[in-house]
């Protein structure tokens, strides 16, 4: 079986809202207003990966229970530990904004979370609950006689040379004579030389190299890491060293090794002692031996006050049973300190604040969606594709698999959003909608009732024109939607809402230039409907005049129920979910897409008669209505519904359409001047990038004349930059003949987002490049391959092309076969349980039952076949792996549980493996969300995330 296999995840959060925020003066006021404005927070809250922001909420000001409403989805290209949010103070005075809480979810746990909707109580952000990140350690032993043992070769004959002198003291010499940075072929020296007595003995000591670590949290945008390790003996005296700080980086590589003596002569009494430098350390001699060794990492923060603690790894090592339980070589997981070791609490701190003792901040309500999946390579579905395909054209359509999906699984846009992509993918979306329609229509009875429940079809549709009419919805309200936003023109109408009643007719002009221009805008834009759409529409047009000859308004209700009422209307209230805008929607305008979007799907009612002569549910909107009920209206919209239903309506026009650029995706990010030699921050200034059609262009702002225009065909390449270029994080680079161009966006998900659709578009270039240099040419030289020739070939294969059926639109059919196979794992028991009822409900039970056993194969033999992939990645994960660095609770838990307590006592150790990979398999089969992501991958890993 191929290896290839990646995994996929989403997240989406329904409702998020806060309460019982503590006033600024410490006091809950319950957000009344009477409480004062001093009481009150302007807050926003933040979504984060680990500590990398990802998305944010605009400011609901002057309240305490805020109210967001928000949702963000997107993909997430890479690991993570935690998912967080975090609760913002904006601050008008100072002009800071300062965080008030936030709540981390365990990657592990998010599944715990799924489809509930629940509040999460806020916590204090500090030092100790930022930790992230994990460390390499690669740890030895001399035995005292000049031996090099590795720590898991110790055997029940080790013993502990002990040298005691009453009178005596030894001294530790740092700096220039230590072990920091030595790569000679041997490594440990005896670094603890007694200045009297015998000096023939050597001590048994143990040496710890820090190789390197990654993720570490950033302060304030920086991280200048260095560590510092503490050896701990048994009569409480302490030895420290201290590792050289890594500039700007958050993966630093040490590569330094200290070592520590397993017992010091100690006679008690006096503590230790060292210089402000840390260079020496005096120890009184006696018996003390060492327990325990504490790497301790710190962001170095000179000029702004005290260093910033980043996380810790402790290392029990007193007695040999603890020595044989550390690895020789793993991978840890930084972890925040002690309660008994951090900063000390007192309740003398304002309430809520992040040194007070009292966190009852508030809490923060969510309700999250929650999905991964472990995707094979798309040969392996074969049979469960072929039997959704045969859905087409099966007889009845009640005995399809498609159908019988739809019927166990209870929320149809789960099974809808797959099963879309997947017939968009094979080039069958359109038949397959319309045999579900069909079906669906020849049940009614009333026309006006086509397509309002509920029901599979009526989601594909949903979920059809968002994903092949997003760039024509762009098209169309884009220019109308900025231009509201730039405008903030008041259109409030309804008296109840307005304190001035004078101001009425001229808001009420605002809105009627408002309507005017989106009404236009969407009916003149028929010729630039996609093609597969106005397929779709045709179809269903036709089923409903099968079945309701004598109407003739239902040719066009059916039609306008889905383009105005589920398609332009809800893309003008929420325009942030459509990617209409990215700005921050305050409440009056809000209010305005909400008139707007009403007034639109009032309008898209008038082809039908009866729906023309109800009357306005809002009295005040009568004026309006009258505005456009109007046969000119009623006429432009007709004939807009026929052009979009009427197969190849666009081709006459669509030689010009296609010459036309199509902005694809535009915003602010961060580029590296060109044809600079000096390297600095100079060099690197904000531009405003617009990707069309047709090329790529940036300028000085948003509307800005363009200042560089690179046409599309011109791009040979477009590749992420390594983070050792220019110690920046999410830089890719735009290959281009003369120089490449180095681009930095704000975090993760907006580079791949950038990186993934330039590739689509540019994958088909004839000069295309097959490599590339993955760092960048500094100072004469490309930084990864040490060639000085500027234009040298690349030294490393460039990414492979990804399937792309259309512009802009990447489809990836494994995932959405998993999915669907997910869906039918955790819906098992009703796809059971439909049996019993097919009499009733299918026109042909004993074809129904035939397809409900073959999908309970195809379902069963790819679960085997992940069975059998996670015990292979099981028997091949070592615990203190990269892919299970030592730290993880929940792999710990599962460890103990599973193991059941059998077997060797001595912690994790070389004996312990294979019980610890039998239970690195278990938790794969017992918990769906329980996932390890270090696994060989596909051409990414993909994960999804969404928040309302």
């Amino acid at each position: 079986m191929e290896t290839d296999r990646r995994r996929g995840v989403a997240w989406q959060n329904r409702k998020c809202e806060a309460k019982n925020l503590l006033g600024r003066n410490g006091n809950n006021c319950g957000g009344s207003s009477s409480s004062g404005s001093k009481e009150n927070r302007d807050v926003y809250c933040t979504v984060a990966l680990d500590q990398e922001e990802i998305c944010r909420t605009p400011t609901i000001e002057r309240t305490l229970s805020p109210f967001f409403g928000e949702e963000y989805q997107f993909e997430i290209p890479r690991s993570f530990r935690y998912l967080s949010v975090y609760v913002w103070d904006r601050d008008r005075h100072l002009k800071q904004d300062k965080p008030y809480g936030k709540i981390a979810i365990k990657r592990e746990d998010l599944h715990q979370y799924n489809h509930k909707d629940h509040w999460f109580p806020l916590r204090p952000v500090d030092e100790d609950s930022e930790v992230q990140g994990m460390a390499h350690l690669e740890i030895s032993v001399d035995d005292g006689v000049g031996n090099l043992k590795q720590v898991p070769e110790f055997d029940d004959h080790f013993q502990v040379n002990h040298q005691s002198s009453n009178n005596s003291t030894s001294t530790i010499f740092g700096g220039s004579g230590s072990d920091f940075g030595n790569n000679q072929q041997q490594p440990f020296r005896n670094i603890l030389d007694s200045s009297t007595g015998s000096s023939s003995a050597r001590s048994s000591r143990i040496s710890i190299k820090l190789t390197e670590c990654m993720d570490l949290a950033r302060k304030n945008g920086l991280c200048d890491p260095y560590a510092i390790l503490t050896a701990h003996y048994s009569n409480k005296k302490k030895i420290t060293k201290r590792t050289k700080v890594r500039k700007k980086t958050v993966n630093p590589e040490f590569g330094e090794t200290v070592s520590f003596d397993l017992c010091v002569d100690a006679c008690g009494g006096s503590d230790s002692k060292s210089d402000s430098n840390n260079t020496y350390t005096v120890v009184p001699l006696g018996g003390a031996d060492l327990c325990e060794v504490v790497i301790a990492f710190w962001h170095d923060s000179p000029g702004m006050g005290d260093d910033v603690f980043l996380g810790e790894i402790k290392l029990p090592v007193r007695g040999k049973q603890q020595l044989n339980a550390v690895q020789q070589s793993a991978w840890y997981y930084l972890q925040p300190r002690t309660s008994h070791s951090r900063p000390t609490r007192t309740c003398a701190t304002p309430p809520g604040t992040r040194l007070s003792s009292d966190n009852s901040l508030g809490s923060l309500r969510l309700k999250l969606n929650y999905n991964a999946d472990h995707v094979f390579p798309l040969a392996t579905y074969d049979q469960l594709l072929n039997i959704l395909i045969q859905s087409i054209d099966q007889k009845p359509i009640t005995a399809s698999a498609v159908h019988i999906l739809g019927e166990i699984i209870q929320n149809k846009t789960e099974v809808a959003q797959p099963l879309v992509r997947l017939f968009t993918y094979t080039n069958l979306i359109a038949p397959m909608i319309k045999a579900l329609a069909d079906h669906e229509i020849s049940k009614l009875t009333d026309p006006t009732t086509i397509f309002r429940g509920n029901t599979l079809v009526s989601k594909m549709m949903d979920e059809a024109m968002r994903l092949s009419g997003l760039h024509y919805l762009h098209n169309t309200l884009r220019p109308i939607v900025e231009e509201i936003f730039a405008e903030k023109k008041p259109c409030e109408i309804d008296p109840a809402r307005v304190k001035d009643k004078s101001m009425i007719d001229t808001n009420l002009v605002n809105l009627q230039e408002y309507v005017e221009k989106v009404f236009e805008a969407i009916t003149k834009s028929a010729v630039k409907c996609p093609p597969v759409l106005c397929q779709i529409f045709h179809d269903l047009r036709e089923c409903a005049a099968k079945y309701f000859p004598q109407n003739r308004e239902v040719r066009y209700s059916v039609v306008s129920g889905f383009i105005f009422l589920r398609f332009f209307a809800p893309a003008i209230l929420g325009p942030k979910l459509f990617d209409l805008t990215t700005e921050p929607v305050d409440e009056q305008t809000t209010r305005t897409l909400t008139l707007i979007s009403k007034t639109i799907q009032s309008l898209g009612n008038l082809v039908s008669s009866r729906s023309a002569q109800q009357p306005c549910k809002e009295q005040y909107t009568g004026q309006l209505y009258k505005r456009f009920c109007t046969e000119k209206h009623v006429d432009a919209i007709k004939h807009f519904l026929e052009v979009i239903s009427t197969v190849g309506a666009n081709i006459t026009d669509g030689e010009t359409t296609m010459l036309e650029p199509v902005m694809l995706k535009e915003g602010m990010m961060t580029k590296r001047a060109q044809g600079r030699k000096r390297f600095g921050r100079r060099n690197f200034k904000q531009r405003y990038f617009r990707l069309t059609t047709q090329s790529l262009s940036y300028a000085k702002a948003k509307g800005k004349r363009p200042i560089c225009d690179i046409p599309l065909a011109e791009i040979l390449a477009v590749e992420r930059l390594t983070e050792r270029s220019f110690k920046m994080q999410n830089i890719f680079q735009i290959v281009r003949k003369e120089r490449p161009l180095y681009v930095q966006t704000a975090n993760c998900v907006e580079e791949k987002e950038w990186v993934d659709l330039l590739s689509k578009i540019c994958q088909s270039n004839k000069a295309r490049l097959e490599h590339f240099h993955p760092c960048a040419y500094i100072n004469g030289m490309w930084t990864c391959c040490k060639v000085t020739d500027q234009y040298a070939t690349g030294c490393t294969a460039v990414s492979p092309k990804p399937f792309q059926m259309e512009l802009a639109t990447a489809l990836d059919p494994a995932r959405d076969l998993q999915r669907l196979h997910s869906l039918i794992m955790v819906n098992f028991g009703s796809l059971e349980e439909l049996d019993p009822t097919l009499n009733a409900a299918c026109d042909d039970p004993a074809a129904a039952r035939k397809t409900i056993k073959k999908l309970n194969e195809l379902a069963n033999g790819l679960e085997r076949i992940h069975r059998k992939y996670k015990t292979m990645l099981a028997r091949e994960m070592r615990y203190g792996s990269r892919q299970a660095p030592i730290g993880d609770d929940n792999y710990l838990h599962t460890s103990r549980l599973l193991a059941g307590g059998g077997g060797a006592s001595g912690g994790v150790g070389g004996g312990n493996l294979a019980a610890t990979a039998a239970a690195a398999a278990a938790a794969f089969e017992r918990s769906p969300g329980l996932f390890h992501r270090n696994h060989p991958l596909r051409s990414s890993d993909n994960e999804r995330f969404s928040q309302c």
